[in-house]
């Protein structure tokens, strides 16, 4: 696979995390059921999932020249991968829903481990 393909792919892949977390933050507000408690839960969720977009960003334009980033980005996106498999299975997620994050989020992790995910030059 082309390198700059790759590259735009993981940029573009997270930038749609970032979009699903700004929904996930906004959706908190029709929450009309919910107590406060899961409200804030569910809001830190969208901020989890938003630093993590970031953070693939900020990986996928450094990751080359910063060693730490790298290994910090591959953490976090095993540990919300994790979060997410978890969280879904006990929330009750859709089938699609379950499809559409975990997808994403595979994807996302297995293009952090990927050199050719860097951004060219």
């Amino acid at each position: 696979m082309n390198s700059r393909f790759v590259s735009n792919m993981y940029a573009a892949l997270a930038c749609v995390l970032g979009a699903i977390s700004l929904l996930h933050m906004a959706t908190t507000f029709w929450l009309r059921t919910a107590t406060p408690f899961t409200r804030v839960w569910f809001f830190g969720a969208g901020i989890a999932m938003a630093e993590g977009a970031a953070l693939n960003l900020l990986h996928r334009v450094h990751g080359r020249s910063a060693p730490g980033l790298r290994w910090t980005t591959r953490a976090f996106n095993i540990i919300m991968l994790a979060f997410a498999t978890v969280a879904g299975s006990v929330t009750g997620a859709s089938a699609l829903e379950f499809i559409i994050l975990l997808g994403i989020l595979s994807v996302i992790l297995l293009l952090s481990f990927a050199s050719a995910a860097y951004k060219i030059p």
